[in-house]
């Protein structure tokens, strides 16, 4: 999970993407789709406003041996909270933690 903000943060699409399950990786290209989407948002966040994110937690309560649910702080520059800290979902796919659901 932070390898997928650090690379939306330092602009590499092919590492971000890497982050992904198999099947959003297929559908990161078409416009509309939700890893388009995702990209888009996180890198206007990252680009206009200048905002990094930061482990905050893991949601214990929506997370078992095979799905985990993890906040990250949204910050400003300064440091300063942008909003509420956002969700990120990850799933266990061949032995790797990939992204299935993500928030900017």
């Amino acid at each position: 999970a932070k390898n997928h903000y650090y690379f939306l943060e330092k602009d590499d699409y092919e590492k971000w993407l890497e982050t992904l399950t198999k099947d959003l990786q297929r559908s990161a290209s078409i416009r509309g789709s939700s890893p388009y989407f995702w990209w888009n948002t996180g890198r206007r966040y990252v680009t206009e406003y200048g905002i990094h994110y930061e482990f905050y937690k893991i949601d214990l309560d929506q997370s078992n041996d095979r799905r985990v649910k993890i906040f990250f702080k949204r910050l400003n520059p300064d440091g300063t909270l942008r909003g509420m800290p956002v969700p990120i979902r990850l799933v266990l796919e061949d032995d790797e933690w990939k992204v299935f659901q993500t928030s900017y």
